[in-house]
């Protein structure tokens, strides 16, 4: 997307990593130029998800049906009445159903009269498969069904608005480790969707081994000024990303990307206690994008901006 909100086709390449490129998706025009704008996250970030909020101020007309060429959760966030025209039955939103799933190939024959909100997530083959592979299940990809628009599914619907809530946050932006975190919940609500109850394999059910979490943290700790990925750490156990992020919170009680923003925090305290640290540095030495960011997460960790901790901790 460029500065002017206008969606164009094409694959990002920001990150190097070859095998997480593989996992973004490719995006793809939903709205005609005519019909409203938007605005994307995550793509510059290299997250594996990323989101998009769009604004149809005329609401959305058959002029705008095209074909996914990504797997798409969307939802309804406000505004009218949207009609899922994609079945003899014509489906609509509504109290508790407001998301619809739109499988890679599927047609986006919906109308809406009125102004209208809505956001997406984009999910790639890769990212649906290497969840289900985790678990031992046969991949999602090609077997995502396409009847589940304006459905009562309250899991999914809270996963997704927090998602784009957390996305878009311009005072406390997520890590790239949080909505990784947070793509495969989304990932794992699917697939509990496409699966009987018989199907699900044995997950672990233990923490981390005490030499598995000090190699984790320690490299959390050791890493805190760069951008640290689910792979990096649950390849330091051995286990899938799904796997360790349930392993990983029952040891610690924390999601890692929760973790990591206390280690941050830890460590711009101890710079803190210099009186000659500039605060801008600080917050790139602690891992924060610049000194706002640094100044809302501390904040809304110890309570106080970081001037007044400083002043007090003297």
């Amino acid at each position: 997307m460029d500065n002017t909100g206008k969606f164009l086709r094409g694959e990002d390449t920001s990150r190097s990593r070859v095998a997480l490129d593989a996992i973004r998706p490719r995006f793809f025009c939903f709205l005609r130029e005519s019909v409203g704008t938007g605005k994307i996250k995550g793509s510059h970030e290299g997250w594996v998800a990323p989101a998009a909020l769009y604004t149809a101020p005329q609401g959305i007309g058959e002029s705008s049906w095209t074909t996914t060429t990504e797997t798409v959760l969307a939802i309804r966030l406000r505004g009218g009445v949207v009609e899922d025209h994609n079945r003899k039955a014509i489906r609509k939103s509504g109290p508790r159903r407001e998301f619809a799933l739109q499988p890679k190939g599927s047609s986006t024959r919906f109308l809406c009269f009125n102004t209208l909100e809505f956001g997406h997530v984009f999910l790639a083959d890769s990212l649906l498969d290497r969840a289900c592979h985790a678990d031992g299940h046969s991949p999602l990809s090609g077997r995502l069904r396409d009847d589940l628009s304006f459905v009562s599914e309250d899991r999914i619907q809270t996963l997704i608005r927090d998602y784009l809530r957390r996305a878009f946050d311009t005072v406390v932006p997520p890590t790239t480790l949080e909505m990784e975190g947070r793509a495969l919940l989304l990932v794992d609500a699917l697939q509990r969707l496409h699966e009987t109850p018989r199907g699900y394999a044995t997950e672990p059910r233990g923490g981390l081994s005490a030499k598995h979490l000090r190699l984790v943290c320690d490299f959390i700790t050791e890493h805190l000024s760069e951008s640290i990925y689910l792979d990096d750490l649950a390849g330091l156990t051995g286990l899938s990303c799904k796997h360790f992020l349930r392993a990983f919170r029952q040891s610690t009680g924390l999601p890692p990307h929760r973790y990591l923003i206390m280690r941050r925090i830890e460590a711009a305290k101890r710079y803190l206690l210099n009186d000659k640290a500039v605060l801008a540095d600080i917050a790139i030495k602690s891992g924060f994008a610049d000194q706002s960011h640094f100044a809302a997460t501390f904040r809304r960790v110890a309570g106080v901006p970081p001037s007044v901790w400083r002043a007090k901790a003297r």
